[in-house]
């Protein structure tokens, strides 16, 4: 049996038995976000996520802290809308690799929720729970790319229950 086959039936496994992912190498358990842009799998820059979607061994392309999941990949300047309650993570390409920086819009509304960005499996930056009955979690910040290979960054978004949020990677 080939190592790919084995972790995808190792990971199906885990997932149907119900039990916690984290038991398989580099890969955390997570809530899950909305059927459009949630995850129940946070790769953690093992390359687990691309042997289970795609069957490869490369490793992943970007992003790193967060994972692929059901969020997948946008294109920057692509609006990101709510995930709803949990762990929202998705993949953005930038088109360039770092170092660069772009900009990140946001808007939490009035229920808190944390944005945190990651460049090749380490995070670059957060914003801390944002959002409530004053500022409605409006806001903006320039994010910095340090050098690297990739050209993508993962956002990922937790928030409570009755969350609401979007935001936006604008083009470096």
């Amino acid at each position: 049996m080939s190592r790919n086959l084995s972790v995808r039936k190792l990971v199906v496994a885990v997932a149907a038995a119900g039990l916690a992912t984290s038991a398989v190498h580099g890969v955390a358990a997570a809530q899950t976000g909305s059927a459009d842009t949630g995850s129940a799998v946070i790769d953690a820059g093992s390359g687990l996520a691309d042997v289970i979607i795609d069957g490869s061994s490369s490793g992943s392309s970007g992003g790193g802290g967060g994972g692929g999941g059901a969020g997948g990949t946008q294109q920057c300047n692509n609006s990101t809308q709510s995930g709803g309650a949990g762990v929202t993570n998705t993949n953005h390409v930038l088109g360039v690799s770092g170092p660069t920086s772009f900009v990140l819009v946001y808007e939490t509304f009035d229920i808190p929720d944390r944005i945190q960005v990651f460049y090749q499996g380490a995070q670059i930056h957060d914003t801390g729970y944002v959002g409530d009955d004053t500022n409605q979690g409006t806001g903006s910040a320039r994010v910095s790319v340090p050098a690297g290979s990739a050209t993508s960054v993962t956002v990922r978004v937790t928030g409570p229950n009755s969350t609401a949020w979007e935001y936006t990677v604008r083009c470096p």
